[in-house]
């Protein structure tokens, strides 16, 4: 892959299968592509300051985080990728990759044209088709058995112990913060108020 040029779909796609693969720089034109224009009927999620979007591959289907009020939330943004970046584990969402782009945009203001940076802040993670683990435990229909309310608590457990060990502190874990796979395994998310510590510190 040559990270210069950016990806396409289908490498993208092999990314999102190999649990080794290294997250990287994504084109804003891909992910607005994949999102089909960040279509409203493609929404499965809005947070104080993102919203979240399935975004449909050839074979495959991933999760789009789009940041709003970039400007307010850049550091969160940089935190979150770096974070991110450093994790690969079972119980932690596979990131895929982030784009962060500006572009020039002419606008009218006071009747005036003027130019105007937009900015997109974005990343890309593997899609989770059971949702987060709050719809579990506030909805009595869909109570989980024992067996399964175990794994879950395990799989969160053993997340956040590779957390510690790589000296990264989430500081936002919550049930809306765990995502779950189709064989109901945990998956912590949402890194923005996380912090990554050097050894030393």
């Amino acid at each position: 892959m040559d990270r210069r040029g950016g990806i396409t779909e289908i490498e993208l796609e092999c990314m999102l299968l190999d649990e080794n693969a290294e997250a990287m720089a994504l084109p804003f034109s891909l992910l607005e592509k994949i999102t089909h224009n960040f279509s409203d009927k493609l929404e499965i999620g809005r947070g104080g300051f993102a919203v979240v979007y399935k975004a449909m591959l050839e074979n495959e289907v991933v999760a789009i985080k789009r940041l709003s009020n970039t400007y307010m939330y850049e550091r969160e943004f940089q935190r979150e990728v770096e974070c991110l970046i450093k994790v690969k584990h079972k119980n932690i969402v596979h990131f895929l990759g982030y784009c962060s782009d500006t572009q020039g945009n002419m606008e009218n203001y006071n009747g005036k044209m003027v130019m105007a940076d937009v900015q997109q802040r974005l990343l890309c993670f593997e899609y989770l088709p059971k949702g987060s683990l709050d719809a579990y435990i506030t909805d009595s229909s869909g109570k989980l058995e024992w067996r399964k309310c175990y794994q879950v608590i395990k799989g969160i457990c053993e997340g956040l112990n590779y957390l510690h060990q790589k000296r990264i502190l989430h500081l936002d874990l919550k049930p809306g913060n765990i995502l779950l796979d189709e064989d109901m395994m945990p998956k912590i998310t949402d890194f923005g108020l996380s912090r990554c510590f050097e050894d030393g510190t």
